[in-house]
This record gives structure tokens, sequence and C-alpha cells, in this order.
């Protein structure tokens, strides 16, 4: 957990969040117990960053045992904090007027839930890291070829996207998070 002093991304999603609502105040857990490193934002880029960290948290929120910065007490409070950091995430990509990010982050949001859910330690970091690699440019039709083969059954297309070192830590920080086996 990184150190507790100037406000960082995650913390500063936080205590929005808190302050939005006494609801996900309850959910935050304390700053001496955050996971304070953005994960994903970093790779958008600028623009994108706290977006799709809040779009990352809400899907932690989502399917992960906690968040980096939330534990809903229930699967209810969990689901709509999590819809919340969702849409709020969008809100803030939206402002940079990119169009093709936003689709790209709401097909990630979905089809990363779907991989989730109907298979459990799934190949979804490497589909939130060719998406933000997408975001931050240059841009081309591999990631939706991918996401397209993904659909069909088939992760090949994604894993090759994502075949590379630098992929290393950021996919071995989300197994971390989502509780998967190394």
């Amino acid at each position: 957990m990184a150190g507790v002093g100037a406000q960082t991304m995650i913390g500063a999603i936080a205590e929005s969040a808190s302050q939005s609502s006494r609801v996900w105040s309850r959910c935050a857990v304390a700053p001496a117990d955050r996971y304070d490193e953005p994960l994903f934002g970093p790779i958008a880029g600028g623009a994108f960053a706290e977006g799709v960290e809040l779009i990352y948290e809400g899907f932690l929120v989502h399917h992960a045992p906690r968040g980096r910065a939330f534990a809903a007490p229930d699967r209810e409070q969990g689901l709509l904090l999590g819809d919340y950091l969702y849409a709020t995430g969008l809100v803030h990509v939206c402002r940079a007027g990119d169009v093709a990010a936003i689709a790209a982050l709401a097909d990630l949001v979905s089809l990363a839930a779907h991989l989730r859910v109907e298979s459990g330690n799934a190949v979804d970091g490497e589909l939130w890291l060719a998406t933000a690699r997408y975001i931050a440019g240059p841009r081309d039709a591999g990631l939706q070829q991918a996401r397209d083969a993904l659909r069909a059954g088939d992760p090949t297309l994604l894993l090759a996207l994502v075949a590379d070192p630098e992929a290393l830590a950021p996919l071995a920080e989300h197994r971390r998070l989502m509780g998967d086996a190394a």
C-alpha cells in the first residue's frame, strides 16, 4: 500500500465518492488500508487516467474480493457503488470529447464483466490492458478484432496484443487485485 500523505488518484476517487453519498462513505476503506496505486489509468494517459481508474474501481467493487478504495458490506451495495463508479468514470472520459475512447470503455465494461461471470479467472486483465493502450493510441482495428474473436471464444488475438514484457506487471497486479491465482 502506498504511504498516506499527498492526495493520490485513488484517494481522490475515494474522497469524491464518499462526499457524494453517506452510503459510499461507509463503504470506503481507511486510508491506511487502501491500495493507492493506479493501474490502467496511467497507461490510458492524461485526459483519460482518472476516468479509467474510476471505471476500474467499479469493476473491482463488482467482481473482486474488494476494491482498492472500497469494500461494500453486501452484494447489493457493491453493485450500486460499482455502477456509480462506472458512470462517474464515463463522465470523466466524456469530458475529453473522444467518442472512440468512450465506446472502447463501454465495450470493455460489458465484455470484461461477461468474461468474469462466464469464465471466472478469464483474460479480463488482458482486455483492460489492451483497451488502455488503445485509448492512449495509436489506435487501429486490432482491439476490435480481438474483442470480436474473444466474443467467439478465441482469446488468441487479445493475448497477442499484450504479449510483451511491459504487460507482465499490470497483468500480475490485476490478478492479485482480483484474487486470482498466479
